[in-house]
């Protein structure tokens, strides 16, 4: 019993410490009318690749993400480190749609969630976003906050972060650089 308990109170400790903690806006803080995704971290011509870790309260899904424009629709498909397709995206400036989603997340309340996710942190510059008008921006300690009801963003340097309180789940982007572009 004794061992047990302890496996139970390592394992939620493990689970709680997994995903950032959210930013709480300070008296200090500026309200700011900031841009996530500069021309530094996401491209409308060419093809961008992050790498991308999806962090639960108890795992994680390290992998790439790869996101292109494509008329007026964002085209993306997420990899888990071993090569294999989680899912497709699409996202548009009123709804984002998954596709292929890998069997163990084909559910549809999972879907539903990432889809919600991923419309916010992909539409969150987007001023047809049907959110726009609810959107608090703020600055504080060097780093960038965009809350929505219960999700954030957190623009620090090369990195994106969005959190979604409610189901405790936490995206972390970091753009690749893209080696091509460079020799040419």
């Amino acid at each position: 019993m004794k061992y047990f308990l302890f496996c139970s109170l390592v394992v939620c400790m493990m689970g709680c410490s997994s995903v950032e903690p959210i930013v709480k806006r300070s008296p200090t803080a500026k309200q700011s009318n900031f841009i996530v995704w500069t021309e530094d971290l996401r491209s409308n011509f060419q093809k961008n690749s992050y790498n991308i870790v999806l962090k639960m309260r108890d795992r994680s899904i390290p992998g790439i993400c790869v996101l292109k424009k494509n008329g007026d629709k964002w085209l993306g498909t997420l990899i888990n480190e071993m090569g294999a397709t989680i899912f497709d995206f699409t996202i548009t400036d009123d709804k984002c749609e998954l596709s292929n989603v890998f069997f163990i997340m084909d559910k549809w309340y999972i879907k539903k969630t990432i889809a919600a996710d991923l419309y916010f942190l992909f539409n969150v510059d987007n001023l047809k976003a049907t959110f726009q008008k609810r959107l608090e921006r703020f600055e504080q300690d060097g780093i960038k906050v965009a809350n929505y009801q219960k999700r954030q963003i957190i623009v620090k340097s090369d990195s994106v972060f969005m959190i979604n309180r409610q189901r405790i789940l936490q995206y972390e982007l970091t753009k690749l650089i893209d080696i091509e572009s460079d020799n040419k």
